[in-house]
């Protein structure tokens, strides 16, 4: 078998002269000699089972040459390389160990060129110090990862049957999603599938020693893993920590064991003695895992409609809302991060980031008006839920106009006088002004689509949403986001997850500028 020699290590004993450049019949060496291989090397890379040194046929030149290996050697001493070592060029086998750090480092080198910082004007322009940096402001990463639970990875192992075995390992997916989180010099981290036992023994030890706090939600009923926010102690203080179950008793839509997590953020910068004071800035970080089911987008839709009520409660912004300044209704920089198990082409991304969605008479499949299966009526979710068609706490609502008694009615009247169903009206809404880091397009290849996983196709269901429309008012400003990779990059580099990706998703990172307080 004529192999091809890659690339040589040069390695100095110091009882040994220069290298020779070539390998004779038989390999010789002294015991000092043999004794510095092993350290170096692994012996049984150099001798048969039976002890006997490794014979080779020919000659071999330092460089990349060619030598004929022993046609009655096994397979896998035919996997051989030259390392220069004392007065001889030893043949050694060149260990898996060795390969799969090579294949890995190849393919994270790949990626990370692919994956680059795409600047907004205001980023960009801080980047290149063409702007100074606000006072009173705080600039900072966000994460989001769905990082998959080993425990459901190894009860689905029939998805992840073209993948090295290398890649499926936890410890080496452990340490390549600390990596993730090395190289983006994320402030604040949103995971998904955090497996519960894995949250105690590795994430919360890692990442404490990272300089990271963080606060955790597992998935209701017997399920193994949950969603977590870290946050970085130098940059934030927690306020407080809401997590959101979206199974509800006696609830046909509402049985599932999905959840959300919601912490509420304060500048570390400013005196701790300030940290519980209602004047005290803070800044609403979400994330959630809502249903996979790709026939089920009413039970999505209404996970997220029992979400977007605990933004609303905790969010609005009850100064500014009292202000005579606006009649515009108010809310605390707000980011919203998940696996969202839908992609931007959907009725369920377009009610996010526009505000509204009529579901009634929409089928429940995919909320699209199909004949095909059942359709939707005026009701999602029970009124005895206190939650209304625009998203938000029945309570909550009659805090903010305590001259209406809203605990008793069905409706409201709005400023055109129109009556303002509050529950079974049919169609969904919320204030919160959401709008995503991603444009899901890439316009440098001719608007191919972008992909953060594997469903069927390569599809986006990841997001990082936020509240800081660029405009005059917002005090939420986008600088940068990771980019994307379309599902033929992320073929090229051999799928997800892989030796450089330790996920079946992407992760998302955006940079963000806070004026937490505005002059």
């Amino acid at each position: 078998m004529t192999c091809t020699l890659r690339h040589i290590l040069s390695v100095r004993c110091g009882f040994l002269c220069q290298p020779f450049c070539l390998v004779t019949a038989d390999l010789k060496m002294s015991s000092e000699q043999k004794k510095f291989l092993r350290r170096h090397s692994s012996a049984k890379h150099h001798y048969t089972s039976s002890g006997q040194p490794i014979r080779t046929t020919g000659i071999i030149i330092s460089g990349s040459q060619t030598y004929q290996n022993n046609p009655n050697t096994c397979g896998s001493q035919q996997r051989r390389q030259v390392h220069a070592y004392g007065c001889a060029n030893v043949l050694i086998e060149e260990s898996e160990t060795h390969k799969i750090e090579r294949n890995e480092t190849r393919i994270r080198h790949r990626l990370s060129s692919l994956r680059k910082w795409e600047y907004t004007p205001l980023g960009k322009e801080l980047q290149e110090q063409k702007t100074k940096q606000p006072p009173h402001s705080l600039k900072f990463t966000v994460l989001s990862y769905n990082v998959l639970a080993q425990h459901l990875l190894e009860e689905h192992i029939y998805l992840y049957r073209n993948v090295e075995t290398e890649a499926l390992n936890w410890d080496k997916r452990a340490e390549r999603i600390l990596r993730e989180v090395t190289n983006t010099y994320a402030d604040i981290l949103c995971l998904q599938e955090v497996q519960t036992d894995h949250y105690d023994t590795f994430y919360v030890p890692k990442l404490t020693a990272m300089g990271f706090k963080g606060v955790y939600k597992k998935r209701t009923g017997n399920k193994r893993d949950g969603c977590a926010i870290f946050f970085r102690h130098s940059k934030f203080e927690l306020k407080k920590s809401i997590p959101v179950e979206y199974c509800k008793p006696n609830v046909e839509l509402l049985d599932r064991d999905n959840i959300g997590l919601i912490a509420l953020l304060t500048p570390r910068v400013l005196q701790p003695k300030h940290v519980f004071d209602e004047d005290v800035p803070f800044i609403v970080v979400a994330t959630t895992h809502l249903l996979y089911n790709p026939r089920r987008h009413d039970i999505k839709l209404a996970q997220l409609q029992l979400l977007f009520a605990e933004l609303d409660r905790i969010a609005f912004d009850s100064r500014k809302a009292n202000s005579k300044k606006t009649d515009r209704v108010s809310y605390h920089p707000t980011i919203l991060t998940g696996d969202f198990n839908l992609t931007p082409d959907t009725s369920i991304y377009q009610f996010i980031t526009q505000g509204s969605l009529l579901y009634k008479g929409l089928s429940r499949r995919q909320l699209t008006l199909d004949a095909r299966g059942h359709m939707l009526e005026n009701e999602l979710i029970p009124p005895h839920l206190n939650i209304t068609d625009q998203c938000q706490h029945l309570d909550s609502t009659g805090e903010r106009t305590p001259h209406e008694n809203f605990t008793s009615v069905k409706s409201e009247r709005s400023k055109a006088g129109c009556s303002v169903l509050r529950f079974a009206s049919g169609q969904l809404s919320h204030q919160l002004q959401l709008e995503s880091v991603y444009p899901h397009r890439r316009n440098h290849l001719n608007g191919a689509k972008e992909a953060t996983t594997y469903q069927n196709d390569w599809v986006t269901v990841d997001y990082i949403f936020h509240n800081g429309r660029e405009t005059g008012r917002s005090n939420l400003h986008l600088l940068s986001r990771l980019g994307l990779l379309t599902g033929e990059e992320l073929d090229a580099l051999g799928g997800l997850p892989s030796l450089a990706s330790p996920s079946d998703h992407l992760p998302l990172a955006a940079r963000f500028l806070w004026n937490y307080r505005k002059a």
